[in-house]
């Protein structure tokens, strides 16, 4: 009876972790898009000032081969590095980011239409303190994007949440190629957790911010374990002792 019970718990940390990549899938297409915004040639700056300022990370991009005039944003080598209370320098390694668009979509007011986006991530590092999976890199990359509501906006009405931006994605490839995740960042107990080519490829059609979760979120996260346990099952079993060591320490300091 306890193999289930424990693949189970396994199953829903791996999943915990590897969703991430939904997160991480969502901010570099919005990455990409606010290129559209920020004249793109000289979008990496500007984006690299705007994350740079909310979370003390930084964007660099090797090759920048957008022109707006033609619907297409294109970065090649694109780097992000982690905030500035971690450590670990490195967040993510992008080889690709292309997203070819229909620029009118963005100015008309209606649906903002992409008909596709190919995103190559050749390295996720997840850094996070001794919970890694609730405190880490990402999310305070997340959350210092989120945009602090202007002082004198209009507040929104009482029980009524504010509409969502329409868009419609025709097609999205992601790629990504191997993950680290490493805990107690920046103390003794630092440990790597999981080191591991992953040779994840998901695509997804006809995505709306009506279907994301169904399109998206949850299926990419439901392969990315499948994926795991038939190409990497180290990584599982590094997780499930990592798990099972988190799991008897509580324990025994939850007894004192």
């Amino acid at each position: 009876m306890s193999a289930p019970s424990q693949s189970t718990r396994l199953g829903s940390a791996l999943r915990k972790l590897l969703t991430m990549l939904c997160g991480v899938a969502l901010f570099l297409v919005m990455v990409g898009l606010l290129g559209v915004w920020a004249l793109g040639r000289f979008s990496p700056k500007l984006l690299d000032s705007s994350l740079a300022t909310k979370s003390g990370a930084h964007l660099a991009v090797e090759a920048n081969d957008t022109n707006l005039f033609a619907g297409r944003v294109a970065y090649a080598g694109l780097t992000i590095t982690n905030p500035t209370r971690w450590t670990e320098k490195e967040f993510l390694k992008v080889r690709r980011l292309v997203l070819d668009l229909e620029p009118l979509t963005f100015f008309e007011g209606g649906s903002q239409v992409v008909n596709d986006v190919e995103l190559d991530i050749e390295h996720l590092t997840i850094v996070g303190k001794s919970d890694y999976l609730k405190d880490n890199n990402a999310k305070d990359i997340f959350n210092g994007l989120k945009s602090a509501p202007a002082a004198d906006a209009p507040a929104p009405a009482p029980g009524k949440p504010a509409a969502k931006q329409a868009f419609l994605i025709k097609h999205l490839r992601v790629r990504v190629d191997r993950i680290t995740v490493i805990s107690g960042d920046g103390t003794d107990q630092r440990k790597v957790v999981v080191d591991q080519a992953f040779d994840f490829v998901f695509e997804a059609r006809d995505i709306t911010e009506r279907n994301f979760d169904e399109k998206v979120s949850r299926p990419m996260g439901t392969q990315a374990v499948t994926t795991a346990a038939q190409r990497q099952p180290e990584l599982l079993l590094d997780l499930a002792r990592e798990r099972l060591r988190k799991s008897v320490t509580e324990k025994l300091l939850g007894d004192k």
